[in-house]
């Protein structure tokens, strides 16, 4: 096998093994001007370029998730005109139509919107706290400092908090 057919194999293991990673994070920052797909594809061209980059120094899911945040902040920052999407459509189906069901996604859709108002590093923070990322992950991939993720990750519990309590006033 040459050289280029395993680094070819090794990418599309790495986009298999963690694409509903890089499906979150797109989904987080999609905008009608930039769908789940279009981050998607930037995302695996950024992974794909820097593959040979990578050096091991992180874990692997810690370099796909800084990876893909950046690629999205980026995209974020040079299109600030763009609103978010706060849509779900196809993002989730949820097969209960039971009354629990039903205020589950209800639930979710609410969480999503307001998760859809912070900023970029304020996605990126609660996202990954949300699939059980230790703070040293979220700072490497972020960038701040432990003690900075645990300041700033408390501030975003108590905005979501606080919008939470207002929306169902």
């Amino acid at each position: 096998m040459t050289e280029s057919m395993a680094r070819q194999k090794q990418f599309e293991e790495l986009l298999d093994t963690y694409k509903s990673l890089i499906v979150k994070v797109c989904y987080i920052y999609s905008s009608p001007q930039a769908t789940v797909d279009d981050l998607y594809q930037e995302v695996a061209a950024n992974l794909w370029t820097g593959l040979s980059h990578f050096r091991g120094d992180a874990k692997v899911s810690t370099w796909i998730y800084r990876t893909a945040i950046n690629t999205c902040i980026t995209w974020v920052r040079r299109n600030r005109h763009a609103s978010l999407n706060t849509s779900l459509d196809g993002a989730m189906t949820i097969a209960d139509d039971t009354a629990e069901g039903i205020e589950r996604e209800r639930r979710f859709k609410m969480l999503h919107d307001m998760i859809a108002d912070l900023l970029p590093i304020e996605k990126a923070i609660v996202t990954m706290w949300l699939d059980d990322k230790p703070y040293s992950d979220i700072a490497a991939v972020t960038g701040l400092s432990v003690a900075n993720v645990a300041t700033r990750l408390h501030r975003i519990k108590e905005k979501l908090s606080k919008r939470a309590n207002t929306q169902e006033q």
